[in-house]
């Protein structure tokens, strides 16, 4: 009883499933997709599929048996009588004659196996007919048939077998038609035993008359029919595992082999990063002790020197004016660094050195820090004046060059270097005349001070000399006119 029971969960399964691909369709794609691929196929190959495929027919007739095999030919199949076995006479007679025809239909699968054969019904043997059906119930065919059984025969559900396939569905109309077949059951029963013992296996009893192309119907109840095993002979299961190994190894040798250059680009591409991380941590050093170098010279020609603003102030001042006090000063404003000139001393006329200092080159925003004070007597003023010094831009950088006789290979090439700028050499003055050189005043004595460690003192007889600036020239000295 319970098998009973999964057997039936299982053909119930299996109708909804057949149901849902009628209803998406697929049984129509599936035969025109295989009618598209038969043509790309041999026709030799063709004929071997169609000639494994094709079942023998046995038709039972009055009096008669007549065996039908499948010839094919140009890719077309029809049927061709192989033998003829009459029903009536010693019942010996006819077993061995069943045998014989059966053998000459199946050869090569009689002396394995009992060759499966499809039975078919005289059509006066079977009632047939197409019945419009609500489309609700195609999911139950067979029990929604079943208890409509006795509006369609005079027999009892019990002295009968029946089946039943959906050859057509109308979807405006919710209606499907159903092609039904039923025979008796002592008939079905008899002609499965008859063709049994000829040493055939029925694998399918339909209705008559013998053609080509069969029903879908089968008069064998379910329980009843047997188990498709073909699917378990070694000749199947070696072609299709060779085929899967083929597909399998078609698919995995090409990811293998892209497996191997990807880990062949990985190790390229690791090299690489490799050796770009050690260029790039050779650049940030280089970097760094470039900066590191830089940052000095920066700071130490980002203004013009004091040799260089004391030759340009010398050169602006007119013969008028001389200096008592000569100061360079270095201030901050936030971050940023200045530098500041002061200079006080006597001129005759203060007010126009302002726009002196302003034509240099190296002085900027040049005013007064407090107001003249007027020398009396005389016309000459007194002044304070004060002045930004303008920053210069950096030197343009030269190569370094490798040193002349240094073994092994030549040195990489360094970043530029930037050189100072050439000290401006002042230029010697005239010399003076007879009459001034002879007869100095107290004030033409006296030397500019400032407030730099470069600068002389009037103290110290021997000013240092810094290794970096030229040594002072031979030159006479320039001296200023002084009023009398």
């Amino acid at each position: 009883m319970q098998r009973a029971m999964e057997r039936e969960s299982l053909n119930s399964w299996q109708q909804r499933l057949r149901n849902a691909a009628h209803q998406a369709g697929l049984p129509r794609f599936w035969r025109w997709w295989t009618s598209e691929l038969a043509t790309l196929i041999p026709a030799a190959w063709r004929g071997a599929i169609q000639r494994r495929l094709a079942r023998p027919i046995v038709e039972l007739g009055d009096g008669e048996a007549v065996f039908w095999r499948f010839d094919f030919s140009d890719g077309a199949s029809r049927l061709s009588v192989a033998e003829r076995v009459s029903l009536m006479g010693d019942p010996a007679t006819v077993q061995a004659a069943g045998r014989a025809a059966v053998s000459k239909i199946a050869p090569a699968a009689a002396s394995a196996r009992r060759p499966a054969v499809i039975v078919v019904l005289a059509p006066r043997h079977v009632l047939r007919k197409q019945l419009a059906l609500p489309a609700a119930v195609e999911e139950n065919l067979a029990q929604a048939l079943a208890y409509d059984l006795d509006r369609h025969t005079p027999f009892r559900a019990d002295q009968l077998y029946f089946d039943a396939t959906v050859i057509d569905r109308d979807a405006a109309k919710k209606t499907i038609r159903v092609d039904w077949a039923s025979a008796l059951r002592t008939l079905v029963d008899g002609a499965r035993r008859q063709v049994e013992e000829w040493g055939a296996s029925v694998l399918a009893v339909v209705p008559g008359p013998a053609q080509a192309s069969l029903p879908a119907l089968n008069l064998i109840p379910v329980e009843a029919r047997p188990r498709a095993m073909h699917w378990r002979r070694w000749k199947v299961w070696v072609p299709l595992a060779a085929v899967a190994g083929f597909a399998l190894a078609a698919v995995m040798v090409p990811l293998a082999q892209k497996r191997e250059y990807a880990i062949a680009l990985n190790r390229v591409t690791e090299d690489a990063r490799q050796r770009a991380e050690t260029a790039d941590a050779l650049r940030q050093q280089l970097e760094r002790f470039q900066g590191d170098y830089n940052f000095v010279l920066a700071k130490k020609y980002a203004y013009p020197n004091s040799v260089q603003v004391l030759d340009d102030v010398t050169r602006i001042l007119p013969d008028d004016t001389w200096l008592t006090q000569f100061e360079l000063k270095t201030s901050f404003k936030g971050k940023e660094r200045q530098r500041e000139m002061l200079l006080r001393g006597e001129s005759a006329n203060a007010g126009k050195l302002i726009g002196l200092l302003e034509e240099s080159k190296l002085v900027e925003q040049a005013a007064l820090r407090s107001p003249t004070t007027k020398i009396q007597p005389g016309p000459g003023e007194v002044f304070d004046l004060g002045a930004q010094l303008r920053t210069l831009p950096p030197p343009s950088p030269a190569p370094v060059v490798p040193v002349a006789g240094t073994p092994g290979a030549p040195l990489p090439a360094a970043a530029p270097v930037p050189l100072p700028p050439a000290a401006a050499v002042p230029l010697p003055a005239p010399a003076p005349s007879a009459s001034e050189s002879e007869t100095p005043t107290a004030s033409e004595s006296e030397s500019p001070t400032t407030s730099e460690s470069d600068a002389p003192s009037k103290s110290d007889p021997n000013p240092p000399v810094d290794a970096a600036r030229p040594a002072p020239s031979k030159a006479p000295k320039q001296h200023r006119r002084v009023r009398s």
